[in-house]
């Protein structure tokens, strides 16, 4: 009686699946970096289009009442900021009595930008020594309020 010794050679061995395995790793290592990048690159561009959109809303609030969302004319730049457009003192969304001829709401909600914080209004943002009436978000890192840097997404309203 001979024995019949077969093996098996279906399969992959492991030396093969080590480097299918490396393969992926590096793969993943180069490719995670950048999909991370273009992710932050189109919320600052999210960012970007929402302040356009809340943009146009302080300007047609501006025209009908001719207030801004502190409720001073554009002559006076003395006030605060107000940090959340969405308040009925702001006067976007609801209006708590204060704009004279408020014919809104002049847009439905103003929303978070892309990391969670409120956009602002800024009647004296400071641009090389000059004042601006500004909307903003304080960007990736969100800091603020009143700790503005260079990663803020700003427009530039009209200079006071």
């Amino acid at each position: 009686m001979t024995l019949n010794s077969k093996t098996n050679t279906s399969g992959y061995t492991f030396i093969e699946l080590m480097i299918v395995i490396m393969i992926i790793g590096i793969l993943a290592a180069i490719a995670i970096p950048n999909f991370l990048a273009y992710r932050e690159k189109g919320k600052i561009s999210r960012a970007s289009l929402e302040l356009k959109s809340i943009e146009v809303a302080i300007k047609a609030l501006a025209t009908d009442t001719g207030l801004w969302p502190h409720k001073r004319t554009s002559e006076d730049a003395s006030g605060n900021e107000v940090w959340d457009l969405n308040a009925s003192s702001a006067g976007l969304v609801a209006t708590d009595g204060g704009f004279p001829g408020w014919n809104g709401p002049y847009i439905a909600t103003v929303p978070l930008d892309p990391w969670g914080n409120n956009y602002f209004f800024d009647n004296d943002y400071y641009i090389n020594g000059q004042q601006f009436f500004a909307i903003g978000s304080f960007g990736p890192n969100g800091i603020g309020p009143n700790n503005y840097d260079t990663d803020n997404i700003i427009i530039i309203l009209t200079s006071s």
